[in-house]
């Protein structure tokens, strides 16, 4: 793990792989390019839950995962099995999978877009190319975000007896957009929260689910910043 620039703020990401060199020769790749501030290079976990507990604790804005990941050790999932239960729990996250077995990881992805070839003559243009992307889905994700995030503030600049039926739900939906970005797994249901809006106390309704936005917007610049 190593910082490459303290000038501006750069993204940090993971790489998962059964192989030590496949470990090691990604991680001077992606420090040389200069576009990431933190490598994290780590071997499968045992089990899933695992891995991904793992990674979520390193507050990363990446994960690239090797496909098979069983080659060197008892590992009872594949990379694509990773991906799918880090979107599990944030909704979005930058998700990417490198394989030498092209095929095999074209016909298990759900999104054949995240998979790239381990051959450096491949059409995607091997690891360069890939680091780039990484690098420029990182970006739009946060952009995403931050976009959200302003458009929740607007919203919530309003004088809260004066919001709207229509402005209401879209603090619901902008509220969810989020919170399913950052914590799937401890998301409230979207029917509570409208729920909260149904009763005769209708202001004071109003200012609880917008208060809980605001602790929520509050969680998600902590995830973005720290």
């Amino acid at each position: 793990m190593v910082e490459s620039s303290e000038t501006i703020r750069l993204p940090s990401i993971a790489y998962i792989d059964e192989h030590e060199d496949a470990r090691d020769d990604f991680f001077t790749d992606a420090y040389q390019s200069g576009l990431f501030k933190e490598v994290h290079i780590l071997a499968p976990e045992t089990t899933l839950i695992r891995m991904v507990d793992k990674l979520l604790d390193l507050r990363i804005d990446a994960v690239v995962s090797d496909f098979q990941l069983t080659e060197a050790g008892p590992v009872d999932y594949n990379g694509e099995a990773l991906v799918e239960a880090i979107l599990a729990r944030r909704a979005g996250f930058p998700c990417f999978i490198r394989t030498s077995f092209d095929d095999a990881a074209l016909r298990a992805a759900d999104d054949v877009n995240r998979v790239y070839s381990k051959n450096p003559k491949a059409a995607t243009g091997g690891r360069e190319q890939l680091l780039q992307r990484i690098a420029l889905q990182i970006e739009r994700h946060h952009t995403r975000l931050a976009e959200w995030q302003a458009e929740l503030d607007d919203l919530l600049s309003i004088d809260r007896k004066a919001l709207t039926a229509v402005q209401v739900d879209r603090i619901l939906e902008l509220d969810e957009a989020i919170e399913g970005n950052i914590a799937l797994d401890d998301s409230v249901a979207r029917q509570v929260k409208r729920n909260l809006l149904k009763d005769e106390n209708l202001t004071i309704r109003h200012i609880e689910l917008i208060d809980e936005t605001e602790r929520l917007i509050a969680d998600m610049r902590r995830a973005l910043h720290d």
